[in-house]
C-alpha cells in the first residue's frame, strides 16, 4: 500500500546547548512540521515536548529519536526519557547530538566531525564506535568553544561573575557579541576570536593524528554557522595540518532531520 504524503511518519529532536529543534518528516522524507525551543534542563524536556508533539496530527504515535548533549557521558539520560515519555510519545531511541550531526554529514559511514558550538569536540570513526577528542567541559569552557568565547566577552566587560548563574547556553550566547566586535575591528576581540580558531585547529590536528593522509571533516555548531569565524578557522586548520590535504564536508541536512530519518529507519526495520 502506498504511504500517504504529508502525514507524519517520524520525528527527530536535536537538543543543543542553546536551542532544541524538533522536526517531523513524512514517509517521503519531506519536512512537514518543525519547531525551535530554548533548551531547558533535560528533566524539563518532556514537559515541553509532549504538548508540542501531541498537538501535531499523528505526532504522538510517530517514532521519535531524541539527540541530546551528554548521552555518552551521562547514562541516566536515556532511562529517564524512556520512563518520562512512556505512554505519551513513541520514543524509539536516545542518541548523542554528535551522532545525529555525524549522520547528517556521513549517513552512517566513517568520518571526522568537529562540533564548535556551546562546547567543542571532535568525533572520529562512525556512530557506535566513536573516538572522542576534547569535549571535557572545564569550568572555563572547552577552548575555542562558544562558551569559552562568551566567557571571554563577559570577562572583557568586567562581568565574568555573571557566567555562573547564566549557565552554559546563555554564557555561550555572548560569543555572538564578541564576533560582532571582532568584525568591527575591536583589537581585543580580534585576538580572542583568532585564539579560538587556533584552539579548534589544534583540536582537529590532535584528532587527525600523526598520519600523512588527507583529512576529511564535517563541521557543526553555532560558531561554524558564522561565515567569518568559519573562514578563519579553515585557514587555521590548513596551517595546523600543513602537508596534508584538508577538505570540509557540508552536512546535507540539519541534525534534527537526521534524527527523524533515524527514527524512520527504526519504524521500517
Amino acid at each position: 500500500m502506498r504511504a500517504k504524503t504529508g502525514k507524519i511518519a517520524a520525528i527527530g529532536v536535536d537538543r543543543g546547548g542553546t536551542w532544541t529543534r524538533v522536526c517531523a518528516l513524512d514517509a517521503r522524507l519531506r519536512r512537514v512540521r518543525g519547531a525551535r525551543l530554548r533548551t531547558v534542563p533535560l528533566r524539563g524536556l518532556p514537559k515541553r515536548l509532549v504538548p508540542l508533539v501531541s498537538a501535531w496530527p499523528g505526532g504522538a504515535a510517530a517514532p521519535l529519536v531524541i539527540a541530546t548533549r551528554g548521552a555518552f557521558s551521562r547514562p541516566w539520560k536515556k532511562p529517564f526519557l524512556v520512563k518520562a515519555l512512556a505512554g505519551r510519545l513513541n520514543l524509539a531511541e536516545v542518541i548523542s547530538d554528535a551522532e545525529a550531526a555525524h549522520y547528517a554529514a556521513f549517513r552512517g559511514g566513517e568520518g571526522m566531525l568537529l562540533i564548535a558550538g556551546t562546547g567543542s569536540v571532535v568525533f572520529s570513526g562512525r556512530p557506535g564506535a566513536f573516538r572522542k577528542t576534547g569535549g571535557h567541559n572545564p569550568p572555563s569552557g572547552d577552548p575555542g568553544s562558544g562558551r569559552w568565547l562568551g566567557r571571554q566577552y563577559l570577562k572583557m566587560r568586567g562581568r565574568l561573575r555573571e557566567a555562573g548563574r547564566l549557565g552554559h547556553g546563555r554564557s555561550a550566547a555572548y560569543a555572538k557579541r564578541l564576533l560582532l566586535l571582532a568584525l568591527d575591528g575591536h583589537s581585543r576581540a580580534v585576538k580572542l576570536v583568532a585564539a579560538a580558531q587556533l584552539e579548534l585547529a589544534g583540536l582537529l590536528k590532535e584528532a587527525a593524528g600523526k598520519g600523512r593522509g588527507p583529512v576529511k571533516v564535517a563541521l557543526a555548531g553555532g560558531l561554524i554557522k558564522n561565515f567569518h569565524f568559519k573562514a578563519g578557522f579553515a585557514r587555521a586548520a590548513r596551517a595546523a595540518l600543513a602537508g596534508r590535504r584538508v577538505s570540509f564536508v557540508e552536512a546535507a541536512l540539519p541534525a534534527e532531520e537526521a534524527a527523524a530519518r533515524l527514527a524512520l529507519r527504526k519504524r521500517t526495520s
